[in-house]
């Protein structure tokens, strides 16, 4: 999150190019550079947490109880990798009276933090220096995506189950699946190089020495979970592919002419909403925004604010547009006519939150 709008406007821009391998349909960006994305990544404050949205918080208990009743996670130990400040790890354990420990470099402690005595963090990568870590849950979810090199991840935390057969793990991902064939360009951000498919998020686990035991779609499909034991659990029945995936090759070269016909019509109708004098405002501020405005308004000349709920994002700028972040309170005074929904999973929520505002503003979904 950038602190002002110059240093938002001034942040570093690469091309993506996107490419599918043939053998197991994995979609990846061919020009990613790993230093490039650590630099865009760290170089200002970092902050990704969607728990103060209703309905996000609602599927992230509803996946933590699902797997602790699958698992019995009563009483155990929980590894997350990657879990930022913790949000899901917190709520894993206190809905399972477990004990946790967070990995990741981006979570800085602050002053005010209140960590409960069953969690703690380690502000580092985790490493094979860590695979010793007790544990009877690995979980990571949305970091995979986020590795130019995912066989090497996998098989560190490979290395850490061992010979376990009551160790699971489950990692969760941008579903690749519903990007192709929704067509939802605005989730292709730099950061992440790869877009899992059901059938190389399989391939991926199997090929490092996992039995995977369960793969699904969630949250209204824009996530695909992997749960997987050590390839010798009795549990873990058998996942093969035999040829070519003809339909995801037809979708990845759909993909780009549908791609400059969405943006022609975005673009359209944004100066549309400029010739007739019509506010436009975008109601959240996460990656979906940030490549949604720097394509169909770079320059912050229709939207002018984007709204987001959660309060560690308020008084912030998009990065590369500009626009400033404000909260949903904000929102009364601008009155605007035309409000652009990044995601529609939360086309109900921002509703209401208009409503309660006292306002009927147009919603259109991107």
């Amino acid at each position: 999150m950038w602190s002002s709008r110059a240093g938002a406007r001034s942040a570093l821009k690469a091309p993506i190019i996107l490419s599918r391998c043939g053998n197991c349909s994995h979609v990846f960006n061919r020009t990613y550079d790993d230093e490039l994305a650590e630099v865009a990544q760290y170089e200002e404050e970092y902050e990704n947490s969607q728990m103060f949205s209703p309905r996000f918080r609602q599927y992230a208990e509803e996946l933590s109880d699902q797997l602790i009743a699958k698992y019995d996670l009563h009483q155990k130990k929980i590894v997350e990798i990657g879990g930022g400040r913790g949000d899901f790890l917190r709520i894993i354990c206190d809905r399972g009276n477990n004990v946790g420990v967070s990995f990741g470099p981006s979570y800085k402690p602050q002053p005010r933090d209140d960590i409960p005595a069953n969690v703690r963090f380690v502000t580092d990568y985790y490493t094979e220096n860590y695979v010793s870590e007790p544990a009877d849950l690995i979980i990571c979810r949305h970091v995979l995506e986020h590795f130019s090199k995912p066989r090497e991840f996998i098989t560190t935390v490979r290395k850490a189950v061992g010979d376990r057969k009551d160790l699971v793990v489950c990692f969760e991902v941008p579903n690749g699946n519903f990007i192709l064939r929704e067509q939802v360009y605005w989730e292709l951000i730099y950061q992440h190089c790869s877009y899992f498919t059901e059938r190389s998020l399989v391939t991926l686990f199997v090929e490092c020495g996992f039995g995977v035991c369960d793969v699904k779609e969630r949250f209204g499909g824009q996530f695909l979970t992997i749960e997987a034991f050590g390839a010798s659990s009795d549990a873990a029945p058998k996942y093969a592919w035999w040829g070519g995936d003809e339909a995801t090759a037809a979708l990845c070269e759909a993909l780009g002419p549908a791609f400059s016909a969405s943006v022609a019509k975005w673009s359209d109708c944004l100066a549309q909403q400029r010739v007739n004098g019509r506010r436009a405002i975008a109601w959240g501020a996460g990656a979906k925004a940030v490549t949604f405005l720097n394509i169909v308004d770079p320059a912050g000349a229709i939207i002018s604010h984007v709204v987001d709920v959660n309060p560690r994002k308020t008084g912030r700028f998009i990065g590369g547009s500009g626009q400033e972040i404000i909260a949903p309170s904000a929102v009364r005074e601008l009155r605007p006519d035309v409000v652009v929904v990044m995601n529609p999973i939360y086309r109900e929520e921002i509703g209401s939150a208009l409503r309660s505002l006292g306002l009927d503003s147009e919603l259109l979904v991107a």
